[in-house]
């Protein structure tokens, strides 16, 4: 049975650019795949098409995340470094990046998609203990200690009963940085 659902993900797969604002790019990939790995993070496979192109990548969620706004205030120790990691899965994910540079407007030459990429993630809304039947937000950093070129912002959303992933742009200033950060360039 887990096959046949397997396939239906598949043959599902849509147009992953949503935008509806054309000052923003918000994506949407479908999940393929959830499981949790053997340090009980809860990870996900997204894919989607761009144009006749498949592209798609994981994502690791970090099991102890909590709610970062406590009684109306954000709660500063709820930022959880390697909250959610963005990992590549080959052709599928360097066809992203591309896809993506195309989408950002980065004028970028395309590269292939780094391994592993951490950021560092507050939880929005949702209770992420509660991962496979809650819509979980959240906005995640790149790099925030280290250089201008590698810092960037984005929101993550995961609701994975509808097996919906979410992309959703912060702000235009961190184009570049964004390629910048899944190239590794």
């Amino acid at each position: 049975m887990n096959f046949l659902n397997f396939l239906k993900r598949q043959s599902n797969l849509k147009q992953i650019n949503v935008s509806e604002d054309e000052d923003f790019v918000d994506l949407r990939l479908t999940v393929t795949k959830y499981w949790r790995d053997e340090f009980q993070n809860h990870t996900i496979r997204a894919k989607g098409l761009w144009g006749k192109e498949m592209v798609g990548f994981e994502l690791s969620f970090r099991p102890d995340m909590k709610l970062g706004i406590v009684n109306t205030d954000v709660d500063k120790t709820r930022f959880y470094q390697e909250g959610i990691n963005f990992h590549s899965i080959g052709v599928l994910s360097d066809n992203f990046v591309s896809a993506l540079n195309i989408l950002l407007t980065t004028d970028k030459t395309p590269m292939k998609m780094v391994s592993r990429i951490a950021s560092t993630t507050f939880v929005l809304s949702g209770e992420p203990s509660y991962f496979e039947d809650e819509y979980i937000k959240t906005k995640i950093f790149f790099n925030i200690s280290g250089k201008k070129d590698r810092y960037a912002e984005w929101y993550v959303n995961v609701d994975l009963k509808n097996n919906i992933l979410e992309l959703r742009e912060k702000d235009p200033a961190y184009r570049r940085n964004i390629i910048n950060i899944l190239t590794g360039s």
